[in-house]
């Protein structure tokens, strides 16, 4: 086992700058990944102008900036509404169409109520038809569920495009002497250390910071899954359940948690796909 102590001079100028970039990059593909994105909160916010445009749903006859204030409100929540649902739900590309019918039928029910709500909050009171305000929201969400499906293929995030492929070594891995990303399979925190895991079963312990060795490997097709673990995405194996908690399977031999804050984005990536192999601890 090597033990590396870090360089003595902090990044800072230049190097700090490429840090928040990476970190930022890597926040932006994690978003990205979720399902829905990025057409659902497009769709929305589309949605949003055609209503103000055109006074939807007998809005035509409100001032212009609280027609403005009602619309922008009310497809924001549904947004919302709708991506926690996609989040929850979607698993695979085979759950899309089944998520979506339930959700038409779901999350509209509570549609009038949220249109009197958002009303009253621009300080109008109004009585909304349930039947009418359904049979209208089952139709827009046919179109917006279509426009979701048939476009998500051509809008789906590159997480590591072209110019990505062929990354320079991060210093980080230079440190530990591990000669390619794909030797790298996983870093986990140690107080104030680094395990970096490879793909050979061996690993390698330095001084670092988990925050600093995240954004090191930023371009590196991967994910933090726990407060203190990140993975690579090439070496998940798949899934085991330990009690009511995710075991993530990555390279050989181990065994890596997944914190209940990052469940949705393994979900999301497909990692929490069944591993058939014997359950050993960490």
């Amino acid at each position: 086992m090597a033990f590396i102590q870090p360089s003595a001079e902090p990044a800072q100028g230049p190097a700090r700058n490429a840090d928040f970039a990476n970190r930022a990059r890597s926040f932006v593909n994690r978003a990205l990944a979720l399902p829905g994105m990025p057409i659902l909160p497009l769709a929305s916010l589309a949605g949003a102008i055609a209503m103000i445009v055109v006074g939807g749903f007998g809005t035509g006859g409100l001032p212009l900036t609280t027609r403005m204030a009602f619309w922008v409100g009310l497809m924001a929540i549904n947004a919302v509404k709708w991506q926690l649902w996609f989040i929850v739900t979607i698993h695979r590309p085979s759950d899309w169409w089944r998520s979506i019918a339930l959700a038409s039928v779901i999350l509209n029910l509570s549609l009038p109520f949220e249109i009197a709500g958002s009303l009253a909050l621009c300080g109008i009171k109004a009585r909304i038809d349930p039947t009418d305000t359904w049979t209208r929201a089952l139709a827009i969400s046919a179109v917006v569920a279509g426009l979701i499906v048939v476009l998500r293929q051509y809008a789906r995030p590159d997480p590591l495009p072209a110019a990505a492929v062929k990354p320079v070594l991060p210093p980080l891995l230079a440190k530990a002497g591990i000669p390619s990303l794909s030797d790298l399979t996983a870093i986990v925190a140690e107080d104030h250390y680094c395990r970096l895991h490879r793909a050979d079963g061996r690993s390698v312990l330095i001084h670092q910071r988990f925050g600093d060795a995240l954004a090191a490997v930023a371009l590196v097709e991967g994910a933090q899954v726990h407060r203190g673990v990140w993975v690579a995405a090439s070496a998940v194996i798949g899934a085991q359940r330990d009690g009511r908690r995710w075991r993530l399977v990555v390279g050989k031999d181990l065994r890596l948690p997944v914190s209940a804050r990052f469940v949705a984005t393994v979900r999301a990536r497909g990692w929490l796909r069944p591993a058939d192999l014997p359950f050993i601890g960490a």
